[in-house]
């Protein structure tokens, strides 16, 4: 389960449809997160590696969001 920005994602989901489930994260903020990641927007959540998870916390802590 990942969990990103204080908020755990639903791991069936496509990760860039997971990241709007931070309040502030829309779906084209959620897009640039993961073109600046290099993460495949289709990928699931529950497929994450730690890395990339680090990666998207990393990037997401520059944005005003919740958490």
């Amino acid at each position: 389960m990942a969990r990103i920005a204080g908020v755990t994602l639903p791991s069936e989901k496509q990760v860039w449809i997971g990241l709007t489930y931070v309040y502030g994260i829309g779906r084209t903020t959620s897009k640039a997160i993961l073109a600046a990641a290099k993460i495949e927007p289709t990928t699931r959540v529950k497929d994450l590696t730690e890395a990339d998870e680090q990666k998207l916390n990393d990037i997401i802590s520059k944005y005003t969001v919740e958490g």
